[in-house]
């Protein structure tokens, strides 16, 4: 049997014992928590009350519960091989079970918690979150063995953690400022609350906030600074900072000058009515806000190419709000020369239209910064930035010219509706007006970069070979060419650094998109263009 087939046989052994460990730890998992379930019901028949349940939890416990054993006895004899220990599916394994184990714990732990402060007891989610927090702490405890733990993917499961730690901390708080402010307001407007002021929905939110920053804390803080130099977590740094923050944070300033607008110009609803969204607008804008500051605080000592991903996705998000804003003001102008709608209603549109572009576009003008345009050109990722935008535009607009043209072939064929042609297509073509302004502009913006641009190939990838610290030259080769660095480590330990400005100055001569720097003692260095 050749390598490359043994290498082949090992890989779909590893998938399939891994697997199989998997399926079996979920059953026997589940299995556990309904034994668990029965024995905390001290008060019920824990054979006659579910018959059939038990027998589910039994044979799932008996059954994959050995099995699951056996079978992880032997991966774990098996990781005394480096092969299986460095395998991309070992570290997935654990990540995987992980991650799973980790989110059924906590939604079942937070739950059973929040179901108290309401006087319920939840004895299957307790029992659950048990049985899943000890499946957690027995994969974590392998990730971290000394001898045998993944040396692929490191990270990723703190990264994965304390996503999903933040996802559920800002929901919580969300709600819980949501719901304080909505009974503030129906205090104002002599709105009758059942209950009064809803403090079992406080708490709970409460306790899915404490829960999730608690999880999220325990997982951006436990590998610190080596954690955030992998690629993975870069990505999720720019995912929570440019999209998810600065979306949740520009929604609820949004929603928040929508009420106010309405509560300016539109008396057609009550004034509780109005002032319903204000609560989650406010408690949106106010915890996206607090998450964008603490993170953009870490963007801020990365490296250029996660910085510049960070401003030019958040302004994506911000170009998304305002190209909302300018469909819905034209369906609105559209709608008030057919007058299909009540005039309340049409107050009500075109002021949300005007608080999406005025809270969008501002915001797009300060990251996007087109007066500077010229100084921008050139930077990493911002090509592939153009490029996506107006993709996705483009995109749109066929998408939305294709709804326009089923909606005049509906008015011709069938017209039984009594609608106009204009109260048909006014929403489609509101979108279709900002979509084009915006492929557009992105289109002849990157024309014009593209024609500009040198004939020269762009330094892709950077190898270095050194036996000392490379951050510095790591750091210095983002900031001028954003490109990749992968650094191999020297055998010899000889002192074999070198200045960033001089390392820059030699790679500024290459024309190839990758290059090989070999660094050796007394600062010597050997410059190789590579090709591909």
């Amino acid at each position: 049997m050749s390598a490359a087939s043994g290498g082949a046989v090992q890989t779909v052994r590893r998938v399939i014992t891994y697997t199989l460990l998997f399926v079996m730890v979920v059953l026997a998992s589940t299995g556990l928590s309904g034994l668990l379930t029965r024995l905390l019901n001290l008060g019920n028949d824990i054979i006659t009350d579910d018959s059939s349940g038990l027998a589910e939890a039994l044979a799932f416990t008996l059954i994959a519960g050995p099995l699951a054993a056996v079978l992880w006895w032997l991966v774990w004899r098996g990781l005394s091989d480096d092969r299986d220990r460095t395998s991309v599916a070992w570290a997935l394994y654990l990540a995987f079970a992980s991650t799973v184990a980790l989110i059924v714990a906590a939604n079942s732990l937070l739950s059973a918690v929040a179901s108290l402060v309401g006087g319920r007891s939840l004895t299957a989610e307790f029992a659950t979150g048990l049985v899943w927090a000890a499946v957690w702490l027995w994969h974590r405890w392998m990730q971290s063995h000394q001898g045998k733990r993944p040396s692929r993917l490191v990270g990723v499961t703190s990264v994965v953690g304390s996503l999903y730690g933040l996802a559920i901390g800002v929901g919580g708080a969300v709600g819980a400022l949501a719901r304080l402010v909505s009974a503030a307001t129906d205090a104002v407007t002599d709105v009758v609350t059942i209950g009064g002021v809803p403090w079992e929905d406080v708490v709970q939110s409460l306790v899915w906030a404490a829960g999730g920053a608690l999880i999220w804390w325990w997982h951006w803080s436990r590998d610190g600074a080596a954690r955030l130099r992998s690629g993975f977590a870069r990505v999720a740094l720019v995912v929570i900072t440019g999209l998810g923050a600065s979306a949740l944070c520009l929604a609820g300033i949004g929603i928040t000058l929508y009420v106010l607008l309405r509560l300016a110009f539109d008396s057609s609803d009550s004034l509780a009515e109005r002032l319903d969204p204000l609560g989650f607008g406010l408690a949106a804008a106010l915890v996206g806000a607090l998450v964008w500051v603490y993170h953009r605080r870490v963007v801020a000592a990365e490296v250029s190419a996660v910085r510049e991903a960070t401003r030019l996705v958040t302004s994506g998000v911000a170009l998304a709000a305002a190209a909302s804003g300018v469909g819905v003001i034209v369906n609105a102008l559209l709608a008030a020369l057919g007058r299909p709608l009540a005039e309340g209603d049409l107050t009500a549109l075109l002021l949300g239209g005007l608080s999406a572009l005025i809270v969008g576009g501002p915001a797009w003008w300060l990251f996007w910064k087109p007066l500077s345009q010229r100084e921008q050109q050139g930077a990493s990722g911002r090509r592939t930035y153009l490029v996506a935008i107006f993709g996705v535009s483009a995109l749109v607009a066929l998408i939305t010219l294709i709804l326009i043209a089923f909606r005049l072939f509906e008015f011709g064929l069938d017209n039984v509706s009594g609608e106009s042609v204009l109260e048909r297509v006014r929403a489609p073509l509101g979108l279709l007006t900002a979509t084009l302004l915006v492929a557009g502009y992105h289109f002849a913006i990157w024309r014009r970069e593209a024609a500009e641009a040198p004939a020269r190939a762009v330094l892709a990838q950077v190898v270095i070979v050194t036996a000392s610290d490379a951050d510095p030259l790591r750091r210095a080769i983002d900031e001028r060419f954003g490109a990749s660095v992968v650094v191999w480590k020297r055998a010899d330990a000889v002192d074999s650094t070198v200045d960033p400005d001089q390392l820059l100055d030699a790679l500024a001569g290459i024309s190839a998109r990758k290059a090989l720097v070999v660094l050796g003692p007394d600062s010597r260095m050997e410059v190789v263009p590579l090709e591909g």
